[in-house]
Formats: C-alpha cells, structure tokens, sequence
C-alpha cells in the first residue's frame, strides 16, 4: 500500500480528509493521513494546531513528514496564508513550496480560495436541506456573481467563501459549524459531483490516485 501524508491547516480539513479523503483512497490500494500542521506560541500566542499558517512553517512541517511516507501533499487554502503578496495565485503559491524541496516525493495542493469552497458544488442540496427552493437560488448567484465555476467564488478575503457560507446559513436561521457541516455536507454530495465542479481540486485527487502501486 503506498502511504501518504497530508500537511492540512487544521480541524476542518483534517475531519475532511479521514471522513470522505482516507476512505475513498483505500480503494485505490493508498493510505492517506492527514496531519495538522503544529503552530508555535512565539508567533500565535498560545500553542495549538491549525492555522497560522507560512512559508515557512510549512518547509519546517514538510521536512518532517517526508522521511516518514512514500509521499506528502498539503491542503492548505490560499487564504490561509500569512506573509504572501494578495495578487498571488494558487498555482503559484503551490511552486513556491515545491521551489523549496528538490524531491518528486512532494505534491503541493493548496484550495482555491477556501475549503467552503466545495460546499458549493450542488446548489440543490440546499434546497432539501432547508427544505426552501429560495436556498438553492441564493448558491447558484453565489456562483453566476463570479463568473460561474464554483472555485472561482471570491472576489476578496471580506467575501470568502466561509464567510458567505456563514452569512447563508445565517439568512436561513441556522448556523454554519465548519468542522461538523464541512465534512457532513461533503459527505452527503459525494466526492464524484464535487469533483464534477471542482475542476482544480479534482485534478489534485487524479494526482494522487497515480501514486498507487497497484489497486487491491
């Protein structure tokens, strides 16, 4: 079985990841472990995991885990990031760490623009589960508004995707518990239509699918 390790940034992506992620890899003969990235109390205070999250601290967590898998990957969203410039991309912030390593063990993956961006993916699901047609509209303008492909859903970080997931939730009395809804909502819609709309995300789970040394 190849074994692979996945720096993620916190609570949210770590549930993700042994939920619906490790699951759905064991198929294709892969073992996929998700681990929270470790912050430091010099630079956010107490000392936790999740969050906080830079160049830096990223290399020092990848120098860790790469000696320990047959390879290591990363789900981090680009808004998570300190200390980078606001007109970088995700493609570019992925080279950026790769620049770092000299090993084809390391496969950078970071969301565009959030994780609550593939919460997206069916607007339809939300008509059933608030059980109001007016829901499903309220997603598919999220997604018109920018231009129409799910992961594009921006426009700045006042606007993130968590955020408009909060403010919809809001609007239909109920209230947005990213770690529990995240992975729930994910796991109702199914990987295979998430990854029908999330044309980037998709391509990094193809990515490692070809890493299997060969199926059960």
């Amino acid at each position: 079985m190849t074994r692979v390790g996945i720096s993620v940034e916190g609570q949210i992506e770590d549930e993700f990841c042994k939920q619906i992620l490790t699951p759905y890899f064991r198929d294709f003969n892969i073992e996929l472990t998700p681990i929270i990235v470790s912050t430091k109390r010099i630079k956010c205070g107490i000392k936790h995991k999740g969050g906080c999250i830079n160049l830096d601290r990223v290399q020092n967590e990848l120098q860790k885990l790469l000696p320990s898998f047959d390879y290591v990957s990363t789900f981090y969203d680009l808004y998570g990031f300190d200390g980078i410039s606001l007109e970088i991309t995700a493609d570019e912030l992925e080279k950026q760490i790769l620049d770092r390593f000299n090993t084809p063990k390391l496969i950078p993956y970071i969301q565009k623009y959030e994780f609550e961006t593939l919460l997206l993916s069916q607007p339809s699901y939300y008509e059933e589960y608030f059980e109001d047609k007016k829901a499903k509209i309220v997603v598919e303008k999220m997604i018109s508004s920018c231009g129409g492909e799910v992961e594009s859903v921006n426009n700045s970080k006042k606007t993130a995707p968590s955020k408009r997931i909060i403010k919809f939730f809001n609007d239909f009395d109920d209230s947005y518990d990213k770690v529990f809804h995240g992975s729930a909502i994910l796991q109702d819609i199914g990987l295979d239509k998430v990854m029908q709309k999330c044309h980037r995300f998709a391509s990094w789970i193809e990515k490692i699918k070809t890493l299997s040394k060969g199926k059960k």
